[in-house]
């Protein structure tokens, strides 16, 4: 019997043995399981952290952007504005010259844009009521060649004249002598207004 206690004693020793390999060999498996898993997830943590930032400087460069453009939108649309007011307030000024002023530079536009032919030189009814009694007689002493006679009829804008030659009308009032100088004009205006507050 002593010797069967013996062989049962070895074989127990050798399965206690062999257990506790394995259950070693298990739980040096299951560490390196563990940190192989804990090392995926921060790689994982780390590049969703990176595509996070990266996203969040795309999209606060995408807004800085926007907010640049939109800036520079703005500031355009308020030059716009100031500079049509400045044409509005040039209109409304010249309209207001003092007779004497107002009729030589109706004058000086007249001459400048007549045709050498007959024609006639139309006023709006308020412009009518302040013509000078000789401005037909002086405009006509001026003209290189044709005449111009003042007109019965009237136009609705006040400030400047339309010329007439037979059917052909050349419009001459301010707004339209403005609008036709308007980009030359604009950049002369935007250089005085606002290079000085850019500088």
């Amino acid at each position: 019997m002593a010797g069967l206690d013996k062989i049962l004693e070895s074989i127990k020793a050798e399965s206690d043995s062999a257990v506790a390999q394995r259950i070693d060999e298990a739980r040096s498996r299951a560490e390196a399981l563990k940190k192989e898993a804990e090392d995926s997830v921060k790689d994982e943590c780390r590049n969703i952290e990176e595509r996070g930032k990266k996203s969040a400087d795309d999209t606060i460069s995408r807004a800085e952007s926007a907010a640049a453009l939109l800036k520079r939108k703005t500031i355009l649309a308020e030059k716009q504005a100031i500079i049509a007011e400045v044409f509005e307030e040039a209109e409304k000024r010249l309209t207001a010259l003092p007779d004497a002023q107002y009729f030589d530079t109706i004058t000086k536009i007249a001459v400048k844009n007549a045709l050498p032919e007959e024609g006639k030189i139309i006023f709006s009814a308020e412009d009518k009521k302040r013509l000078p009694a000789t401005f037909e007689k002086d405009l006509n002493g001026k003209l290189h060649g044709g005449s111009l006679k003042v007109s019965g009829d009237t136009i609705g804008t006040a400030g400047g004249f339309v010329l007439s030659y037979g059917g052909i009308e050349q419009n001459c009032t301010f707004g339209a002598l403005i609008d036709a100088e308007r980009e030359v004009l604009t950049d002369k205006v935007s250089k005085v207004l606002f290079d000085k507050a850019e500088a």
